[in-house]
């Protein structure tokens, strides 16, 4: 196409002047009287043939000079170009969807990919006849300007200068649906109906569109805002540690780094945690994410909030080189054991389990005479609080770490109401399933928890009459669980082992095989462990007194290893994506609400956090509700990056950070064969890629026309002076 079409016609019509000055300017014969006139003629006839060469090149490059300064000033434009608008008797509907994720803060050559999406949404939205549009901002939600498409352009023109990218993932879908409620509210049938889609197409994004949910008749139009080749970016995706964080106990703090880029990355990354500040490094593969650690030893128990940040990185998305983080470190950790067994009943099934979840506990009172540093280096003490069904403390109970469940007897309902709510609010909870009756609690705490906990398999008493001893393991989990500790040693260390008492079993087809971790030679389950909810429950199915396994030294850790494993969220990172639906239920220690507070951790000085949104300073940031499983902080969609806290007075009771989702970080985008193939469904989707259209050579083609023009005008002058007479 041209730009300036009209200078198309202006040339051919300039074309017909070299004609016009050749004619007028053509030799003519002129009489003179001359008596050697043969020899005239003879001269004449030689030179003719030169004549009529020199004017036909001459002619030639006056012709094409002016047809090529014609075609420059008309300005052609390579590439692909949007179709004229069809004339429509009921005019046009237009909904223009601009992407404003994470993502679309991206620069490329100079320039963010949202500003040139907010100048290509400016020309859609530009005055046409009996044109109704619509703006829609897609992130993790989709914002229209107006509840349908209206002729005030105007008003959407002032509200795309005011928008600015989101640190949330796009919901793609959500925005072709209300796209969808829009062009189909329109109608008529004569209206035409078009969908402009600018984006930067990315691949973690756009992967699940479907295109059918949109009326047959629309015509999609995808602006490609990104580049065919994903510019380098680093990025900070998650800062956690690796499994509890105890005080002044020794544990990996880790950050996974995403390299999304051709090239491996040496990776430095700061992390802040209160007054603390740690460095990880290492190398990231190209097109991978590595794990960086460094080990630290926190002085103080409680809730530590801070920043990651990349140093010295330059990249295509700085908003993702920073992350909020957020630490829980625990003091030394409390067990419930609920057994109806006395302490001073030996040998029992419960002193056995008593001794090994605290082997390095001597049972004596701490030293009063102990100065601060003796304490602090002194190992911590593991507190184990005995429990009888009959006589529950339920304000204990909610204090503690892990509830351990021995030769508890028939558990009434409200017990067992009160561990599935443990269970759902992140309480681990251990059951040594020795006696018939076990069976029955089982199935009553499933059933109380829900569909939150599918259980793999449906214990049982064993049949009348049977008696189950000198059972022996045949089927462990090597590479996961509690067992992959003990690696090429397993066979070795479980040959040995004699179980007897607990309940048979049988396989549910609702749970997950893998979540049996260990199976008896009779096939029942030695070992279950199953996610419930925030929790996580373990079913060990044996009677430690009449077995051998207490002897053995797989006992302590092998207990110690599930151990872990039933309380390894505590430690963990409390983050969640930015503008997302959020739900945390508080622990147990919280109480009611009365009293508590929630705030933003404002950020440390020089931090960029809110670069992207700069209203997230005033955003609510949830609100706390009471329900049957404790107090549940709600909001309804995330809070922008930062760090935010439930307070009652000076004192946190929960924190968590909110942060950029991690596949923003991702800048790979889908191709157009798979937009007009595979998601297209059935639709007529004209992919366009607006970068090419940017691009200099796509308007560069007059600059050579015009060059082309003065080499014919500078032949013509040569052709003279070759041809002069």
């Amino acid at each position: 196409m041209f730009l300036h079409p009209w200078a198309i016609a202006i040339g051919v019509a300039a074309a017909a002047l070299p004609f016009v000055v050749h004619w007028l300017t053509r030799p003519r014969p002129v009489r003179r009287p001359l008596s050697t006139l043969r020899f005239v003629r003879e001269a004449v006839r030689q030179r003719r043939a030169r004549y009529r060469l020199r004017d036909f090149v001459v002619l030639a490059l006056r012709t094409a000079a002016v047809l090529l300064l014609a075609a420059a000033v008309a300005r052609p434009l390579l590439g692909d170009r949007a179709p004229a608008t069809e004339e429509s008797s009921g005019g046009i509907v237009r909904v223009v969807i601009l992407d404003a994720s994470a993502s679309m803060d991206a620069v490329h050559a100079g320039m963010k990919t949202f500003e040139r999406g907010r100048s290509l949404a400016s020309r859609k939205l530009a005055h046409e006849p009996k044109l109704k549009a619509n703006l829609i901002l897609a992130a993790a939600r989709p914002r229209p300007v107006f509840t349908l498409p209206a002729s005030n352009l105007a008003a959407l023109r002032e509200e795309l200068a005011e928008a600015a990218p989101r640190p949330e993932r796009l919901d793609v879908q959500a925005a072709l649906n209300l796209a969808s409620d829009m062009l189909a509210g329109a109608g008529d049938e004569d209206v035409r109906r078009e969908l402009v889609i600018l984006s930067d197409l990315q691949r973690s994004n756009w992967a699940r569109a479907d295109f059918s949910v949109l009326p047959a008749d629309t015509k999609i139009e995808l602006e490609a805002l990104a580049p065919e080749s994903p510019p380098s970016n680093l990025a900070v995706l998650r800062v956690y540690a690796a499994g509890r964080a105890e005080v002044n106990q020794e544990f990996p703090l880790q950050a996974d780094v995403g390299n999304f880029s051709a090239t491996p990355r040496q990776v430095l990354v700061d992390v802040t945690l209160g007054d603390a500040t740690y460095r990880l490094e290492g190398l990231c593969p190209p097109r991978s994410v590595a794990t960086l650690s460094t080990p630290i030893r926190p002085r103080q128990a409680g809730w530590h909030v801070g920043e990651a940040r990349l140093v010295r990185n330059d990249d295509a998305l700085p908003a993702d080189d920073r992350r909020p983080c957020v630490l829980e470190v625990l003091p030394p950790p409390t067990y419930a054991l609920l057994t109806r067994q006395g302490a001073g009943e030996r040998p029992s099934s419960s002193y056995y389990l008593e001794r090994a979840l605290a082997p390095f506990d001597d049972r004596s009172p701490p030293d009063a005479a102990a100065s601060p540093a003796e304490e602090t280096a002194a190992p911590p003490r593991t507190r184990i609080v005995r429990m009888t069904p009959a006589d529950l403390d339920l304000r204990a109970l909610a204090t503690v770490d892990l509830v351990v469940v021995d030769h508890p007897g028939r558990l009434d309902e409200a017990t067992i109401n009160h561990l599935a709510a443990m269970l759902r609010r992140g309480t681990g909870v251990l059951y040594v399933a020795a006696e018939p009756v076990d069976a029955t609690n089982l199935k009553l705490l499933a059933q109380a928890a829900g569909g939150g906990l599918q259980m793999p398999v449906e214990f049982a008493p064993p049949p009348a009459g049977r008696i189950r001893r000198d059972l022996f393991l045949t089927e462990v989990g090597r590479d996961d669980g509690p067992f992959a500790i003990f690696g090429d040693q397993l066979s070795a260390a479980i040959a040995p082992l004699r179980f007897s008492g607990g309940l048979t079993s049988r396989r549910l087809e609702s749970g997950l095989a893998d979540d049996v971790l260990a199976t008896f030679d009779d096939r029942t389950a030695c070992l279950v462990r199953t996610s419930a909810d925030a929790g996580v429950l373990a079913v060990l199915n044996a009677d430690l007194e009449h077995s051998n396994l207490h002897r053995s030294e797989l006992f302590v850790p092998l207990l110690d290893e599930l151990v872990s494993d039933l309380l390894g969220g505590r430690g963990d990172s409390r983050e969640f994506p930015a503008g997302e639906p959020l739900a945390v239920t508080l622990p147990g220690s919280a109480g009611g609400t009365h009293g508590l507070v929630v705030d933003r951790v404002r950020p440390p000085s020089g931090s960029s956090r809110d670069e992207l949104d700069p209203a997230a300073q005033d955003v609510a940031p949830g609100e706390l509700v009471l329900e049957g499983t404790g107090v549940v902080w709600r909001m309804p969609h995330a809070a922008p990056p930062g760090v935010y806290e439930v307070r009652r007075g000076n004192a946190t009771v929960f924190a968590l950070a909110t942060g950029i989702p991690a596949e923003e970080a991702d800048l790979s985008a889908l191709s157009a064969e798979v937009f007009e193939t595979r998601l297209a469904g059935d639709r007529q989707v004209r992919y366009r890629s607006a970068l090419a259209a940017e691009d200099d050579g796509a308007d560069r083609l007059w600059t050579w026309l015009a060059l082309a023009c003065a080499m014919c005008l500078l032949g013509e002058v040569a052709a003279l002076r070759w041809f002069r007479t």
